[in-house]
């Protein structure tokens, strides 16, 4: 199986986070999955790929020209591929997962892994989603994913398609017992 992981460049103010990515990658590893991410070397990225690399995990890179001219790419990856932009790179990633995993991050994090939850919706990504919900990082996109719901600019069911968790257990249970959406041919 190959796991795509979004998260932060950055390692973000809480050590648990830097803790959370060493403790995915090595997980990754473990189950004998290929771990998917950005290609950099810094922060969360980094992080996780380094630990995947440590326990013995194949670990592959999208990076675009831009990031990889800027010397960002990190070393020793199974494969990195460099590709034209970050439309590119999200398409791959997209479509390589078998399952999508965002770590804390920023604003990028955030559009990529909605990316992959919106396109879930309708049809266009047939792979679990989860939002590694280290200290409680997404509650409060969950209540905004709540509040649309509620508001009727979300189905229920696609809300329920999404794991909020930091249990690697649970993370393994909803990968193995997930059912993608049909698709949403009709809006009220």
């Amino acid at each position: 199986m190959k796991i795509a992981v979004y998260c932060g460049a950055n390692s973000g103010a809480d050590p648990a986070f830097l803790q959370a990515a060493s403790k995915v990658g090595a997980w990754i590893a473990a189950r004998g999955n290929t771990l998917i991410y950005g290609g950099g070397k810094l922060g969360l990225m980094g992080a996780v790929a380094q630990s995947a690399l440590d326990h013995g995990g194949d670990v592959i890179g999208i990076m675009p020209q831009v990031l990889a001219d800027r010397g960002l790419a990190m070393p020793a990856l199974t494969h990195l591929e460099v590709v034209a932009d970050m439309g590119t790179r999200k398409a791959k990633m997209i479509e390589m997962a078998d399952a999508d995993l965002a770590l804390p991050g920023g604003p990028g994090t955030l559009e990529e892994i909605t990316e992959a939850i919106s396109f879930s919706r309708i049809g266009l990504n047939a792979s679990p989603t989860i939002l590694f919900d280290q200290n409680g990082y997404y509650q409060p996109l969950k209540q905004m994913y709540q509040t649309a719901v509620d508001q009727g600019f979300f189905d229920q069911d696609a809300f329920d398609n999404v794991l909020f968790s930091d249990d690697l257990t649970a993370i393994s249970t909803f990968i193995a017992n997930y059912q993608p959406l049909g698709v949403v041919r009709q809006y009220h």
